[in-house]
């Protein structure tokens, strides 16, 4: 639960932090004036979608490996939050899944697709990543889904109950992905020519 700790000190992504910085120069305002007026908008709107304590009881096993999985990945790569690029190789690495096979049939690999997103995306910056060779590494707690991720979740979620089932699979967790078609995950199936063949795929395996 968040405490009065937190409003005293909030840490943010080092590209995040540097998106408010060049906003605040160009408008000539500070780092905070900008954050407070972009917080203040967000929370105008903010619907709570998919909520870890609430909804993961409702993934089977597979699916829950994928989540654990995309965590590794983000923290593989330095990243202190867990984006759709991060599912889409949990996906791939969960084996059992009906997501990788459908994946494997389009002829998407692990390996490629691990290139793709560290070429998108990036590795954390030097700087960030000698501080956290010194030992100043984020607590694990603080990584979290970012907004579209957690919309894909949602969007597995419903994915699941159109089709009748009772536990969010990963193939459920793909077709979020597919259908949100905004993310990187699916940017790079795009880039891969098959972001419009993966629900065809997941429905001839499902038969």
């Amino acid at each position: 639960m968040p405490s009065s700790k937190d409003r005293q000190r909030v840490e943010i992504p080092v590209h995040l932090y540097e998106q408010l910085a060049r906003i605040a120069e160009t408008e000539d305002r500070t780092i905070t004036s900008v954050l407070n007026q972009l917080l203040f908008q967000a929370l105008q709107d903010y619907q709570p979608t998919w909520i870890p304590s609430k909804h993961l009881s409702r993934f089977n096993g597979h699916a829950q490996q994928v989540l654990f999985l995309a965590r590794e990945e983000a923290l593989s790569f330095h990243h202190q939050y867990i984006g759709t690029e991060h599912l889409l190789l949990g996906l791939l690495r969960e084996q059992e899944g009906l997501a990788a096979l459908a994946l494997a049939k389009l002829g998407v690999a692990l390996d490629p697709v691990r290139a793709a997103v560290a070429e998108k995306i990036g590795r954390l910056r030097a700087a960030v990543a000698e501080k956290m060779e010194r030992g100043d590494h984020p607590v694990e707690e603080e990584i979290d889904y970012v907004p579209r991720a957690r919309k894909v979740l949602s969007l597995a979620l419903d994915e699941a109950e159109r089709q009748g089932s009772a536990y969010v699979r990963t193939e459920h967790i793909l077709l979020g992905i597919v259908r949100d078609g905004g993310g990187v995950g699916a940017d790079i199936l795009d880039t891969f020519g098959v972001l419009g063949k993966v629900r065809a795929q997941v429905f001839e395996l499902l038969g």
